[in-house]
């Protein structure tokens, strides 16, 4: 019998810990009267405040439990949690909670508004730069490999000199721009394996070229900001909730909607005109 209850508790989704504080597939699920005691004891904790009729909250269940399961799995110190909103309203006015789902970071009981996207990706990535550097540093050619490999869009900033003009402008936005993920080099084999003769800022994504170089002023942050906004997402964005943010939160301020029927076979004979067209309109219009 104590073995089937160990089992139980191996395989169950639901665990609940000595401090009554129950977890649900890897978040932690407070109430009014365990909210206090788990923000004084975890330094890093993200919450989300949700309504269970929420449509919004039920589409990032999935994604926010596999957040809080990856970053367990990679050993860092940060939880996610949640608040049923509808049951416990004290809480929710107390934290000025006007909308579902509604996320607040607790960084060592300080209060950041969560300003990332809604996949697990996007979650991670916001919580890690958040509680580190804005920019991770590699001296391992393997190792960026690998890193820019496993990732959908990497910025990063390849320097023969750390202090140069655009060193301090990469840095500077990395510090600032919460929805892209930054590395960092200044390793001579790095440099090499990437061609790179001079101080580079490039972007490496799973699209479109797979890789663009920044060739604007070095000290100019609203130029190399605009790069970032416009080269890290395809020429042609697929609408959905997950891009909503980043098109109309993005430096392009007009946008150009295109109507295709998958199911018509629309996509396939349409889609490459548009993309033509989207070259010539890149720096302005966003398709």
């Amino acid at each position: 019998m104590r073995r089937l209850s160990l089992l139980f508790l191996l395989i169950s989704p639901l665990v609940v810990f000595a401090d009554d504080v129950t977890e649900e597939d890897g978040v932690l699920v407070l109430t009014q009267d365990n909210f206090q005691s788990s923000i004084e004891k975890h330094d890093h904790i993200l919450v989300e405040f949700y309504a269970p009729w929420c449509g919004h909250c039920k589409q990032l269940v999935p994604e926010y439990s596999k957040a809080a399961l990856q970053l367990a799995t990679d050993g860092h110190d940060i939880k996610l949690a949640k608040v049923d909103a509808t049951q416990h309203t004290a809480l929710a006015e107390q934290y000025g909670v006007r909308g579902y789902p509604t996320l607040k970071f607790f960084k060592k009981r300080s209060i950041i508004e969560y300003g990332g996207g809604r996949t697990a990706e996007d979650i991670v990535n916001w919580l890690l730069k958040k509680t580190g550097p804005p920019a991770k540093e590699f001296t391992s050619v393997d190792e960026i490999k690998a890193f820019i490999a496993d990732s959908k869009v990497v910025v990063a900033g390849l320097f023969k000199d750390a202090s140069s003009e655009l060193a301090k402008t990469f840095n500077e936005i990395a510090s600032k721009v919460d929805d892209l993920v930054f590395v960092t080099s200044t390793n001579a084999d790095i440099l090499a394996e990437y061609s790179v003769d001079d101080d580079t800022v490039a972007i490496f994504k799973k699209f479109d070229e797979g890789r663009v170089n920044y060739e604007g002023p070095a000290s100019d942050e609203a130029a190399l900001r605009k790069f970032l906004s416009t080269q890290s997402l395809p020429l042609v964005v697929e609408f959905n909730h997950e891009t909503a943010q980043k098109i109309f939160g993005g430096e392009i301020k007009s946008h150009l909607l295109v109507f295709f029927s998958k199911a018509a076979g629309h996509y396939e004979s349409h889609f490459e005109p548009v993309q033509t067209v989207a070259k010539d309109f890149r720096e302005k219009v966003r398709f």
